[in-house]
């Protein structure tokens, strides 16, 4: 179904898995950082149709002695620690309406570990805001106005206390 889905031959689809609390675990969500605050614009009504380039920065979490901790530490990287920039040729009108909203601060979940965040929630990613899930701190340079958009911030403290709990 996949190959199908992809236009290729089953023989040529190589699905790769790996264990969040792993190296390439900690590694592959903090790469996600740029498709994380793209999801969060479609999660706002934003057209990300609109985003010419993306480019972010996040630090890759320690590795986790289980899985369920990897993934508190690897998603306080992102809500606590990572950054992105983005272009767009757009109304700057929709980025206004939208900017504060877009970093990880603008969620009522914010301020909590991950870890601790999921367990209150019983594991179930579904019980927790939607909004949460984006970068700490979010840039957008606007071509046709020229002007720069910026929300968010880095939060050390959180890191700190997420990644080193």
């Amino acid at each position: 179904w996949i190959a199908e889905k992809c236009g290729i031959s089953p023989e040529r689809l190589f699905i790769l898995v790996a264990p969040t609390a792993s190296l390439v675990g900690s590694v592959q969500v903090a790469a996600r950082v740029v498709e994380t605050g793209l999801h969060k614009m479609v999660e706002l009504g934003f057209d990300i149709r609109n985003i010419l380039s993306g480019f972010g920065v996040c630090p890759i979490a320690p590795i986790g002695q289980d899985d369920l901790r990897a993934i508190g530490w690897a998603n306080d990287a992102v809500l606590y620690g990572g950054q992105v920039w983005y272009t767009a040729k757009t109304d700057p009108g929709k980025i206004e309406e939208i900017i504060e909203r877009l970093p990880s601060s603008s969620s009522k979940d914010y301020g909590t570990p991950f870890y601790e965040l999921f367990q209150h929630y019983n594991c179930d990613f579904y019980k927790i805001d939607p909004l949460l899930f984006s970068p700490a701190e979010v840039s957008i340079n606007e071509l046709t106005s020229g002007r720069t958009f910026h929300a968010g911030r880095v939060n050390p403290g959180m890191l700190q206390k997420g990644l080193l709990s």
